[in-house]
């Protein structure tokens, strides 16, 4: 839903005409999410302002080039930002969020660079939420990693409604299993009104070794102007030592083209001799000020229990930090989403 400026290749930087004259089309697009928050962490309220509650800020640029025979050379560079200081979301990296080039056709879609994980993608079309703001447990207490870099997918066309994908990362300095390399996959099916996937993930973060693995899957099934949502999430990650089931459910309502509210529940348990856990309840209300703005408002309650630490977090922002470990995290959210 995002929506984009088209630029004129006539306007492109000076002493670069003629890499952008071979461009088909070129866009400039980008968000700037803000909001503000009275959370309790454990130790009271406190009132603070934010970004990235909804949408991860952002500007980017997307172009493609007809190659012929329906090909396409395709590309995307996007860069996440704090408007509430103007600085990187990254340090030190101008595109943090995708940077990669890629062919296109009727046989599916070839992607290098770093790229959205297929569980980032696919999570958020299994929430009411949208595994954003920190209304979504589903997103707050779900572990996996969001993209990867050094990385080369591919995404097949749909077959009547079925599609997949798989992404292997070559790791930091080169390898299929060296520290850095990934191995990724998602399998998609969308009929009518109802929708499902599974998507998994294996990162290495030692040489050889598969320190961390996520298994998402979820369903959803749209009833009027009801959609209902189901997730389940298997996470082992060694390095953090969890290995937890986190399940998910959501129902979502519109209301009218304006007006959209949800309400959902998320619960982890983990498994480990820890046996920490979190469970959140929340409701979410978007209200569609125009096609580039929207206002949005959360409440939610999470509780954590034994030294869980999970954060009533969001898009692209970590959440106030808690008291103390196994504290609760109550609170609200405003706040506002404009889109170029």
């Amino acid at each position: 839903m995002k929506i984009r400026t088209t630029i004129c290749i006539a306007a492109a930087a000076a002493g670069y005409a003629d890499v952008v004259h071979a461009q088909s089309n070129l866009t400039l697009y980008g968000i700037v999410d803000e909001f503000v928050q009275y959370v309790d962490t454990g130790k009271g309220y406190t009132a603070a302002m934010g970004s990235s509650g909804q949408w991860a800020s952002r500007f980017g640029l997307k172009g493609s080039e007809d190659i012929g025979g329906g090909n396409a050379v395709n590309f995307v560079l996007e860069n996440g930002f704090l408007p509430t200081t103007g600085a990187f979301a990254t340090s030190g990296s101008l595109f943090n969020r995708q940077a990669w080039v890629g062919l296109s056709g009727n046989w599916g879609q070839v992607r290098a660079g770093r790229q959205n994980s297929p569980l980032f993608i696919d999570e958020g079309r299994m929430d009411a939420f949208g595994a954003v703001t920190q209304a979504s447990g589903l997103d707050n207490i779900t572990t996996y990693g969001i993209r990867t870099s050094n990385t080369v997918s591919y995404i097949s066309p749909s077959f009547y409604g079925l599609k997949g994908s798989v992404f292997v990362g070559l790791g930091n300095a080169g390898g299929l299993r060296s520290a850095g390399s990934s191995y990724q996959f998602d399998v998609t099916y969308d009929h009518g009104p109802f929708s499902a996937f599974v998507a998994g993930q294996a990162l290495h973060n030692t040489a050889n070794v598969a320190t961390d693995r996520t298994i998402l899957s979820g369903v959803s099934y749209a009833l009027g102007s009801f959609t209902f949502y189901g997730a389940y999430t298997w996470a082992k990650w060694d390095e953090l030592a969890l290995d937890a089931n986190t399940y998910g459910l959501s129902v979502g309502y519109q209301i009218n083209p304006s007006n959209y509210v949800a309400a959902g529940w998320a619960q982890l348990t983990d498994r480990t001799s820890a046996g920490d856990s979190a469970r959140q309840f929340s409701v979410l209300y978007t209200y569609t000020v125009s096609k580039r703005t929207n206002l949005y408002g959360a409440v939610s309650f999470l509780q954590n229990h034994g030294r869980a630490d999970y954060t009533l977090a969001g898009a692209a922002n970590a959440g106030l930090p808690l008291a103390f470990n196994g504290a609760n995290a109550r609170g609200i959210q405003l706040g506002i989403v404009h889109r170029f």
